[in-house]
């Protein structure tokens, strides 16, 4: 074998390890690069799952408060609703009674009406006999006697 051809392969190959080397040297840095940017995104996602997992306590939290708000307001309002309706059971009952007073008034003034036509009667009938009487008594007066 020539001593300058080995020579030429054994500086080649040389060569070739340091290429090799420089080469394994940026794949460490861009590997190293890699994985502090997977740990730097692994740190936001955690950051934004912490956020995400408060903020749905906080509106857990909120949509509970309004909930328990919108039970007391029907509460209010289905409480005014019964009070409402007593009032208005009690105004029934109180026109029922009004309409059956009503009633009876009527039913009294119907008697008075016809009280007071038999007594207008009744006056009628004696103011005739009383002008009967006198004219029978004028006549008897007035005969030669």
């Amino acid at each position: 074998m020539d001593k300058n051809l080995l020579s030429l392969v054994q500086r080649e190959v040389k060569g070739i390890i340091a290429i090799l080397a420089g080469h394994d040297a940026r794949l460490d840095a861009v590997e190293m690069k890699l994985e502090k940017e997977e740990e730097d995104r692994r740190e936001e996602i955690d950051k934004i799952l912490e956020r995400l997992v408060s903020m749905k306590k906080m509106l857990s939290e909120e949509l509970l408060r309004r909930v328990e708000e919108v039970e007391q307001r029907v509460e209010g309002v289905e409480k005014g609703l019964a009070e409402t309706n007593t009032k208005v059971e009690l105004q029934g009952k109180r026109v029922d009674g009004a309409e059956q007073g009503l009633a009876a008034t009527n039913f009294k003034v119907e008697g008075l009406g016809q009280n007071m036509t038999q007594l207008q009667d009744s006056l009628t009938k004696t103011v005739e006999q009383l002008a009967h009487e006198i004219k029978s008594q004028r006549m008897d007066d007035l005969k030669p006697g």
